[in-house]
């Protein structure tokens, strides 16, 4: 007899006696259970062209060749996992990474960990998101050595609830902390928001702006690296043929 498993997560369920639901992903049984091979449904690809060490393109999405969840390894990677100068995935790592949970020196993500890095929650030299904490930080809640938030602790702070040894608030106007945001706005063009309807807009479209402006800055290098190394192998492959 075939083995039972689960047809949601593949979870081999052979000996489970006492639970009705499935013990990976808590579906009840009567929906889930199955017998027969495991359906592995994911996609494996692995480009020919290798660059440094690396693919030119990995991908690796869902279950497949014995593995429950893909990691793509290349240049560019795309995965469940995915490492690579451009990594897009469940979990990115990467020069610039895209994902749920991204770690790069630019990264977006629901998590994001990196030098410059955007997401719903930021860490980083330069972080960006409803939570954001970095040397330099702009958020919902904002923490670092510089602050800017709707709520903001640092030592220099600006926000509607303040928290640093100088500030700019509803209540106080500390002319040090004046000074470095207008230094900091001067230098990267920030909007100069007084309230209104086009406030917040304004600053999401500023704060994507930036972030394009930072990948694209950050992508040059690797993409002329690759650019160079193809360019170098087809001059080779020339000669050869010659």
């Amino acid at each position: 007899m075939a083995e039972p498993y689960c047809g949601n997560c593949n979870y081999q369920l052979k000996g489970l006696t006492e639970s009705s639901k499935c013990p990976e992903c808590g579906k009840p049984l009567v929906e889930v259970l199955q017998r027969g091979p495991v359906a592995l449904h994911g996609k494996r690809y692995t480009s020919p062209t290798i660059i440094f060490g690396l693919p030119l393109v990995s991908v690796a999405l869902g279950p497949a060749e014995g593995e429950r969840r893909g990691h793509a390894k290349g240049i560019i990677a795309i995965g469940d996992v995915a490492t690579g100068w451009l990594a897009l995935g469940g979990v990115a790592r990467g020069i610039i990474a895209i994902g749920g949970m991204a770690i790069g020196i630019v990264s977006f993500g629901g998590m994001s960990i990196g030098l410059i890095c955007f997401g719903g929650w930021a860490l980083g030299g330069i972080a960006t998101g409803g939570g954001a904490v970095g040397g330099i930080a702009h958020g919902g809640g904002a923490v670092g050595y510089i602050a800017r938030g709707g709520g903001a602790v640092g030592t220099y702070a600006a926000g509607g609830g303040v928290s640093g040894t100088y500030v700019i608030s509803p209540t106080r106007r500390d002319p040090e902390a004046v000074k470095v945001f207008d230094t900091i706005n001067g230098l990267l063009g920030s909007p100069k928001l007084s309230g209104g309807a086009l406030a917040s807009f304004k600053l999401l479209a500023f704060a994507v702006g930036w972030g394009i402006a930072a990948t694209l800055a950050v992508a040059a290098i690797p993409a002329l690296l690759v650019l160079l190394e193809l360019s170098k192998r087809r001059k080779v492959s020339s000669d050869g043929f010659r």
